[in-house]
Protein backbone atom coordinates (compact mmCIF):
# COMPACT_ATOMS: atom_id res chain seq x y z
CA UNK A 1 0.00 0.00 0.00
CA UNK A 2 1.13 3.52 -0.75
CA UNK A 3 0.96 6.30 1.83
CA UNK A 4 -2.26 7.68 0.33
CA UNK A 5 -4.02 4.36 0.92
CA UNK A 6 -3.47 4.52 4.68
CA UNK A 7 -6.42 6.20 6.37
CA UNK A 8 -6.70 6.53 10.15
CA UNK A 9 -8.92 3.73 11.38
CA UNK A 10 -8.29 1.40 8.45
CA UNK A 11 -7.74 -2.13 9.72
CA UNK A 12 -7.07 -5.63 8.47
CA UNK A 13 -6.81 -9.16 9.80
CA UNK A 14 -4.29 -11.59 8.33
CA UNK A 15 -4.88 -15.27 7.64
CA UNK A 16 -3.71 -17.70 10.31
CA UNK A 17 -0.24 -19.21 10.17
CA UNK A 18 1.95 -21.30 12.48
CA UNK A 19 5.53 -20.83 13.61
CA UNK A 20 6.76 -24.37 13.06
CA UNK A 21 9.39 -26.14 15.12
CA UNK A 22 11.66 -25.90 12.06
CA UNK A 23 11.10 -22.12 11.87
CA UNK A 24 11.96 -21.84 15.55
CA UNK A 25 15.09 -23.97 15.24
CA UNK A 26 16.33 -21.94 12.26
CA UNK A 27 15.76 -18.67 14.14
CA UNK A 28 17.58 -19.98 17.21
CA UNK A 29 20.54 -20.95 15.02
CA UNK A 30 20.65 -17.54 13.33
CA UNK A 31 20.20 -15.57 16.55
CA UNK A 32 22.27 -17.83 18.77
CA UNK A 33 19.46 -18.01 21.34
CA UNK A 34 20.05 -21.62 22.33
CA UNK A 35 18.40 -21.37 25.73
CA UNK A 36 16.74 -24.49 27.17
CA UNK A 37 13.28 -22.87 27.33
CA UNK A 38 13.44 -22.38 23.55
CA UNK A 39 15.17 -25.61 22.54
CA UNK A 40 13.14 -28.28 24.37
CA UNK A 41 9.94 -28.99 26.24
CA UNK A 42 11.99 -30.16 29.22
CA UNK A 43 13.87 -26.86 29.33
CA UNK A 44 10.61 -24.92 29.17
CA UNK A 45 9.11 -27.07 31.93
CA UNK A 46 12.02 -26.13 34.20
CA UNK A 47 10.84 -22.50 34.04
CA UNK A 48 7.13 -23.29 34.40
CA UNK A 49 5.88 -23.75 30.83
CA UNK A 50 4.32 -26.90 29.39
CA UNK A 51 6.35 -26.86 26.18
CA UNK A 52 9.12 -24.95 24.46
CA UNK A 53 8.60 -21.26 23.89
CA UNK A 54 8.91 -19.02 20.87
CA UNK A 55 11.22 -16.09 21.77
CA UNK A 56 9.87 -12.55 21.64
CA UNK A 57 12.04 -11.34 18.72
CA UNK A 58 10.70 -14.17 16.54
CA UNK A 59 7.12 -13.38 17.58
CA UNK A 60 7.63 -9.76 16.52
CA UNK A 61 9.29 -10.75 13.24
CA UNK A 62 6.52 -13.24 12.50
CA UNK A 63 3.87 -10.58 13.17
CA UNK A 64 5.58 -8.25 10.69
CA UNK A 65 5.74 -11.07 8.14
CA UNK A 66 2.00 -11.71 8.44
CA UNK A 67 1.27 -8.02 7.86
CA UNK A 68 3.68 -7.95 4.90
CA UNK A 69 1.78 -10.86 3.33
CA UNK A 70 -1.39 -8.73 3.10
CA UNK A 71 0.44 -5.90 1.31
CA UNK A 72 0.73 -3.31 4.06
CA UNK A 73 4.53 -3.10 3.81
CA UNK A 74 4.90 -3.15 0.03
CA UNK A 75 6.11 0.47 -0.07
CA UNK A 76 7.92 0.89 3.24
CA UNK A 77 10.95 3.16 3.05
CA UNK A 78 12.04 2.73 6.69
CA UNK A 79 10.87 1.66 10.13
CA UNK A 80 11.30 4.66 12.40
CA UNK A 81 10.36 3.19 15.78
CA UNK A 82 8.60 0.48 17.71
CA UNK A 83 6.76 1.68 20.77
CA UNK A 84 4.71 0.02 23.46
CA UNK A 85 5.95 -3.44 22.48
CA UNK A 86 4.37 -5.92 24.88
CA UNK A 87 4.47 -9.70 24.99
CA UNK A 88 1.19 -10.57 26.68
CA UNK A 89 1.12 -14.36 26.54
CA UNK A 90 3.48 -17.24 25.83
CA UNK A 91 3.54 -18.69 22.33
CA UNK A 92 4.56 -22.25 21.53
CA UNK A 93 5.53 -23.74 18.16
CA UNK A 94 2.69 -25.06 15.99
CA UNK A 95 0.07 -22.75 17.53
CA UNK A 96 -1.86 -20.90 14.82
CA UNK A 97 -1.79 -17.10 15.08
CA UNK A 98 -3.13 -14.18 13.08
CA UNK A 99 -2.31 -10.50 13.14
CA UNK A 100 -4.60 -7.52 13.38
CA UNK A 101 -3.22 -4.22 12.12
CA UNK A 102 -4.79 -0.76 12.39
CA UNK A 103 -3.60 2.48 10.82
CA UNK A 104 -3.71 4.86 13.74
CA UNK A 105 -2.51 8.02 12.04
CA UNK A 106 -0.88 9.40 8.92
CA UNK A 107 1.16 12.54 8.39
CA UNK A 108 2.81 13.95 5.28
CA UNK A 109 6.51 14.67 5.59
CA UNK A 110 8.59 17.47 4.07
CA UNK A 111 9.63 15.00 1.40
CA UNK A 112 6.65 14.62 -0.99
CA UNK A 113 7.83 11.11 -1.90
CA UNK A 114 6.93 9.67 1.52
CA UNK A 115 4.69 10.03 4.53
CA UNK A 116 4.66 8.86 8.14
CA UNK A 117 2.19 6.15 9.17
CA UNK A 118 1.64 4.85 12.71
CA UNK A 119 0.38 1.26 12.82
CA UNK A 120 -0.92 -0.67 15.82
CA UNK A 121 -0.39 -4.43 15.82
CA UNK A 122 -1.95 -7.28 17.73
CA UNK A 123 -0.99 -10.95 17.36
CA UNK A 124 -3.82 -13.29 18.34
CA UNK A 125 -3.60 -17.02 19.11
CA UNK A 126 -6.07 -19.81 18.30
CA UNK A 127 -8.04 -19.03 21.48
CA UNK A 128 -8.47 -15.37 20.46
CA UNK A 129 -6.00 -14.34 23.19
CA UNK A 130 -3.57 -11.51 22.56
CA UNK A 131 0.05 -12.67 22.37
CA UNK A 132 1.71 -9.39 21.35
CA UNK A 133 0.77 -5.73 21.04
CA UNK A 134 2.96 -3.06 19.49
CA UNK A 135 2.92 0.26 17.74
CA UNK A 136 5.26 1.04 14.84
CA UNK A 137 6.12 4.21 12.94
CA UNK A 138 6.90 3.81 9.26
CA UNK A 139 7.95 5.98 6.36
CA UNK A 140 5.86 4.89 3.39
CA UNK A 141 6.31 5.84 -0.28
CA UNK A 142 3.71 8.09 -1.88
CA UNK A 143 2.47 7.50 -5.40
CA UNK A 144 4.65 10.41 -6.66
Amino acid sequence: MYFEEFIAGKQALTPEKKITASNLDAFLDIAGLHLPMFTSDEGAQQVGHEQRLVPGPLILAFTMGLVKEIGWFDHVVAVMAFEELRFRRALHPEQPVKAEVIAESTKPTQNPKRGLVVLAFKLINQNEETVLTARGKYLIQTRQ
